[in-house]
């Protein structure tokens, strides 16, 4: 179904790009044209027309914003053996769009990856969901196929499921971020609690992203301003309960976060947290893979070894080092690493 697929990237920023050097490391041939972004001299076209003519699958990566107009200008331009996916970040308007700009036509299908650059440069899971259209379940297939021939997990949603739910999800975990983001709190994370993990996380993925996704979730999702006032309520709400506490010693058992279960035993409760760590582990070790895989793709493409043996040398010493720093037995700290080192050379070649 991919054998002969042609894929061609209308936009080349920061996602586009990423997206596009995922493509280069399964093999799948592909173009370029941005009227702004640097393309590789070897994926470049000269404008679009030439990237539509080099292309049957095409990717508009384009914020939301200039969604409509691209899309316009791309449709004189497209042929029945053409298809095309979109990678905005919600789905009712650019689905509603394609439907009527492009209907019966040219195949189509909505697409919201959920991942991005700093999450493929980390090789965290990858997530996509799709929003087939009705006119080409067809489309839908052979991008469902794309995607999991890149290791991404696939969901279909209809579009208005997708947008309610990001904005219960995505736009608020930006919406607090950027407010924790205002009040200063990335400062210094290094003494913060553990349950503040996952907002840090929110807060790096904020300062990551450029400001045109904030402002597409925010106000781009149909559903997202809804959803921000019912949080400011519900805060609001929680803050009156708070400020209304007699003293700081004084019993809410309404503001209680409910308890789902009754306590566990020590014993229990510590091999719990010991597989949550294991299976954290087994996720690394999969991302270091993931990375290894990629490096030794880098060195093929210049020419150099994929063995390295000086770098290994040097990374077991800096690993023992590190252990020693930690409190921990060097030598078994290396041994460890050993493993890892074989099971990274067994993907690089």
């Amino acid at each position: 179904m991919l054998q002969d697929i042609q894929i061609g990237f209308l936009g080349y920023g920061r996602f586009g790009a990423a997206f596009a050097a995922l493509m280069d490391e399964r093999g799948y041939p592909w173009r370029a044209w941005d009227p702004v972004a640097a393309v590789p001299e070897a994926h470049a076209t000269a404008d679009a027309d030439a990237l539509v003519t080099s292309s049957n699958l095409i990717v508009i990566a384009v914020p939301v914003s200039s969604f409509e107009t691209v899309l316009r200008d791309l449709r004189p331009k497209l042929s029945a053996r053409h298809r095309v996916m979109d990678v905005c970040s919600v789905k009712q308007g650019p689905c509603k769009l394609m439907d009527e700009i492009l209907g019966t036509d040219i195949g189509h299908v909505g697409c919201h990856p959920l991942f991005g650059p700093l999450s493929i440069a980390r090789a965290e899971p990858l997530r996509t969901v799709l929003c087939p259209s009705e006119l080409h379940p067809e489309t839908a297939r052979l991008v469902r196929v794309l995607f999991e021939s890149l290791g991404s997990e696939v969901r279909e949603q209809e579009p208005s499921s997708h947008d309610r739910y990001m904005a219960l999800t995505h736009a608020m975990a930006f919406f607090i971020a950027r407010g924790l983001l205002d009040l200063g709190v990335d400062k210094d994370l290094h003494w913060a609690p553990p349950s503040f993990a996952a907002l840090a996380a929110s807060i790096a993925a904020v300062r990551s992203d450029a400001g045109h996704l904030f402002n597409a979730i925010q106000l781009e999702n149909p559903y997202a301003a809804a959803t921000r006032q019912g949080l400011i309520e519900s805060l609001t709400l929680i803050d009156q309960r708070l400020s209304k506490a007699p003293d700081h010693g004084a019993s809410m058992t309404e503001m209680n976060i409910p308890d789902f279960g009754q306590p566990t035993p020590a014993l229990r409760e510590v091999r719990e947290h010991i597989d949550e760590l294991d299976h954290e582990l087994i996720a690394l070790l999969q991302r270091r893979s993931e990375l290894s895989a990629r490096a030794g793709h880098a060195k093929r493409a210049v020419g150099s070894p994929v063995l390295d043996p000086g770098r290994e040398v040097e990374l077991m010493r800096q690993r023992g080092d590190w252990a020693e720093q930690s409190g921990l037995p060097s030598d078994v700290v290396q041994a460890i690493f050993r493993q890892i080192m074989a099971m990274s050379r067994r993907v690089q070649v």
